[in-house]
């Protein structure tokens, strides 16, 4: 069998009943073997085996077996009408107009049979497009809203109550398009944020002609020129030019970064002052953003744990009502016959009529996915990349967090944090000879001390007859003088090492970090330590965590005196040392145990069996490897902790609202519900208060879209 994945564009599909309808249309179709939904994109993923269907057969089977338009996702989708677009405007307008003039006629002029001619161009105008789907689910047996709304009105027909039906098919068309639209604008808004690379990039050719090409044909290597405030259109690096580049829209830096010949840039950024030109390393559909926008999708089309649980109960939820309904047209008439009083059945089974209308879950269904997605949009915004909406879920319950220490809460390369002269030069002295060293090897140590000497603007000698002597140091001349740079050990080997200067350093070493020495043949010169820095912002972060009611953990390969050091100058008070990468897999799952759900802050890729192990797993540093992208269930993009914080308060905030739009959801089809069997709910408030239920919900889901920076 081979498994083939396809994504249809299918029109209408805003609800849960497009949903069921879908389902019902292709489930048990030969060779469909999976679908999945997305419906703030309007899209439907199917899985099928291509041995015994193709995409067509599944457009076709749409059209015919639930009524609605699908087309293959990344097609130019077909030329809409005028009436395709505008029908459901004209149909709605009609009914009301219909509607209106009815009433008019009815109350004003006296003219009944007049007034049932407009309304039932009402009901016909209303019921356009509801009737088709109403017959379609009672062939396949669903109760969904159209046939639910479909008895309502014959049933108000049946009662002699024109007007009434009437009503109802207009406030249901217009509670069809209101829903529409509002979703139509999460759409946009989703859109709006994911959508940041531009379609055109402006490519140099051998004869140094500008021609204007799609930003999907750039090819490797090409050389793209980027003018002062225009948007990057593909990844690349910096041939040309100096500028500062604002990466707000993958990473949610506020602060455009500086960038000149050699350093690279990713597509959907802006460039500030200087004109650039670039080498592009491929099309924008291989970019950075390409990648960060597949995976968004990829989330959107996911549904959350809440979301899974909202589903069951519906499922459980509208048989149950729909039986309520069943039970509010016969049980009180029967009670009446047996009593000897009037059974009134056309009053109860209208108020049946009502109990049905309500059974409509959709405010329910799609109060969790709007929120979850609206919440995804506003971390993409951010730069955090989360994968779906189980870890946006999970990350808010988490009560531990555990933190790789190199790379993660640290800096991850080493940097100068003393020197020590032996003699009678000065610090200056003892540096730039020892980056003159430094500069000419490939040592860790060496290019960081380099690299620190340089930053003061030190005017660092050249080295000549350089020799690197492996995992001990290296020697060099700088002007007649032989030097050796290296450690304790290889100094002693060289003979160039005196007890006094011995003992100095042997007690220095017991400090963290590590010690350089460097001497001459006159004898030792003093020692530079050096030791990986702790990022600038993570004792905030642990801080602020520890306020959210987070507690957090260090788990270090590195020695407990190092560990223990770094712990301190964090503030963070558990920290285990020593741990092979097995051993911090274990560790997560102590933690979990001991403490509840635990993440795991990490790089990505060293610290996968960690990672893997954590209930949420979150990786840094997103812009500059692409494997974080891959293995990590969040990324944070800026390479930077202070999303975390933000993270876990953004993470709580969607859950609340997934639980306020429930609780508005369900409180609304209770309260109706009650009136509509005391009599007080006629079938226009049902509607009303099913359309007015699924407008607040979504618009409460969409204010996370604007969820604060902090």
């Amino acid at each position: 069998m081979s498994q083939t994945l396809c994504t249809l564009k299918v029109q209408g599909l805003d609800c849960p009943t497009e949903v069921a309808a879908l389902q019902a249309a292709l489930n048990g179709t030969k060779g469909v073997l999976e679908l999945t939904f997305d419906l703030i994109h309007g899209t439907m993923t199917v899985r099928f085996d291509d041995m015994l269907t193709r995409p067509e057969e599944l457009v076709e089977r749409v059209a015919a077996r639930a009524g609605m338009q699908a087309e293959l996702a990344g097609r130019p989708a077909p030329a809409h009408t005028w009436w395709g677009r505008y029908s459901s405007w004209v149909l709605v307008a009609g009914s009301g107009l219909a509607l209106a003039a009815g009433v008019a006629i009815e109350h004003l002029a006296g003219l009944r049979g007049a007034a049932r001619g407009a309304y039932f161009l009402s009901i016909a105008a209303g019921g356009w497009l509801l009737f088709p789907k109403a017959l379609r689910a009672a062939r396949q047996g669903r109760f969904d809203i159209h046939l639910l709304m479909g008895l309502a009105i014959l049933g108000a027909l049946a009662l002699s109550q024109w007007d009434e039906a009437a009503t109802v098919a207009f406030l249901f068309g217009l509670s069809e398009l209101l829903e529409s639209l509002s979703l139509e604008r999460a759409r946009r808004a989703v859109r709006a944020l994911l959508d940041v690379a531009p379609q055109t990039a402006e490519v140099k050719g051998p004869d140094g002609a500008i021609r204007v090409v799609p930003a999907g044909s750039v090819h490797a290597r090409a050389r793209v020129q980027v003018r002062a405030g225009e948007t990057v259109p593909v990844d690349g690096t910096i041939l040309l030019g100096r500028s500062s580049v604002d990466q707000k829209a993958i990473t949610g830096e506020s602060v455009p970064i500086p960038r000149e010949p050699g350093d690279p840039v990713f597509a959907g950024t802006v460039n500030g002052e200087g004109t650039l030109e670039i080498e592009a390393n491929g099309p924008v559909d291989d970019s950075l953003v390409a990648r960060i926008v597949a995976r968004v999708r990829e989330a959107q089309a996911g549904r959350a744990p809440m979301e899974r649980r909202i589903e069951r109960f519906a499922r459980i939820y509208t048989p149950l009502v729909i039986l309520t309904a069943l039970l509010v047209m016969i049980v009180p008439p029967l009670i009446a016959l047996a009593i000897g009083a009037s059974a009134s059945w056309g009053l109860w089974f209208g108020r049946g009529l009502i109990v049905l209308v309500i059974a409509c879950p959709c405010a329910l269904v799609i109060a969790t996915p709007v929120a979850v997605v609206s919440a995804l949009a506003a971390a993409a915004r951010r730069g955090i990349l989360i994968k779906g909406g189980q870890y946006l879920e999970e990350f808010g319950r988490l009560q531990a967090l555990a933190f790789d220490k190199t790379g993660t809460l640290t800096k991850g390369e080493p940097d100068v944090v003393e020197i020590v002269p032996a003699g009678e030069q000065g610090d200056t002295d003892v540096l730039r000879i020892a980056a003159a060293l430094g500069n000419r090897g490939g040592h860790v140590l060496g290019r960081a001390i380099a690299r620190h000497a340089l930053g003061m603007n030190l005017d660092v000698p050249d080295a000549h007859d350089y020799t690197a002597f492996p995992g001990l140091g290296a020697q060099a001349k700088v002007g007649a003088v032989e030097y050796h740079l290296g450690s304790h050990r290889y100094i002693d080997e060289a003979g160039l090492c005196q007890p006094d200067f011995h003992q100095r350093l042997d007690h220095a070493e017991r400090a963290v970090g590590t010690s350089v020495a460097l001497s001459a043949p006159s004898g030792p010169l003093g020692w530079i330590r050096l030791a990986d820095r702790a990022r600038p912002e993570a004792s905030r972060v642990l801080a602020e965590l520890h306020d959210l009611g987070v507690k957090t953990v260090m788990l270090t390969g590195d020695n407990p005196q190092t560990a223990s050091a770094m712990a301190r100058e964090l503030g963070i008070t558990r920290q285990r040392a020593g741990l092979l990468p097995a051993d911090k897999a274990t560790a997560i799952a102590e933690l979990d145990a001991e403490h509840g759900p635990t993440g795991m802050v990490g790089d990505g890729v060293n610290d996968a069996p960690a990672l893997a192990a954590a209930r949420v797993s979150v990786a840094l540093g997103g812009i500059s490897s692409g494997a974080a992208l891959e293995t990590a269930d969040i990324v944070l993009m800026a390479d930077d902790l202070t999303g975390l914080p933000w993270l876990v308060r953004h993470s709580r905030r969607t859950l609340a609202r997934i639980r306020q739009n429930i609780g508005i959801a369900l409180a609304t089809k209770v309260i109706v519900l009650i009136l509509a069997v005391l009599g007080y709910a006629g079938m226009w408030l049902a509607i009303v208060s099913d359309v007015g239920a699924s407008l607040v919900v979504t618009a409460n889901a969409l204010r996370l879209l604007r969820a604060p920076r902090e």
